[in-house]
């Protein structure tokens, strides 16, 4: 359980620290991109990849059950990114705003699966790697 919680805390921290990190990159480099292009990049990079890396993390990381253990731990980071002053109005507004979330979270989980599948896995005898 003590386990569970810290993977869950570990998860939130990276999440913000990958954010900021990301946000720092993409400031450093913005003089040459329009605004636009840094939210394509934040959009289609930086999220998905920050999801992949926490989802590898948690997977690596935990003993059973990733899955659960990686969206609780996610759930604060996604909703800082459906943190906006700015809400749609309309029902196709709010499918383009919420279809990222619906892509990184399962994209995320996958990645623990695979993770948590590809360390669990029984050795094969008489291989050395």
């Amino acid at each position: 359980m003590l386990r569970k919680v810290l993977l869950v805390l570990m998860a939130v921290v990276i999440s913000y620290g990958m954010t900021a990190l990301a946000g720092y990159i993409l400031y450093a480099s913005s003089l040459c991109w329009s605004e636009a292009h840094l939210s394509i990049a934040v959009r289609f990079i930086a999220s998905p990849l920050i999801a992949v890396l926490i989802g590898s993390v948690v997977g690596f990381l935990s003993k059973d059950r990733p899955v659960p253990t990686l969206i609780i731990g996610l759930a604060p980071w996604t909703i800082m990114l459906l943190n906006s002053p700015n809400k749609p109005v309309s029902i196709s507004g709010w499918l383009g705003w919420l279809a990222p979330i619906l892509v990184y979270l399962p994209l995320a989980a996958t990645t623990a699966a695979f993770a948590w599948w590809y360390r669990h896995k029984p050795a094969k005898s008489g291989l050395l790697a």
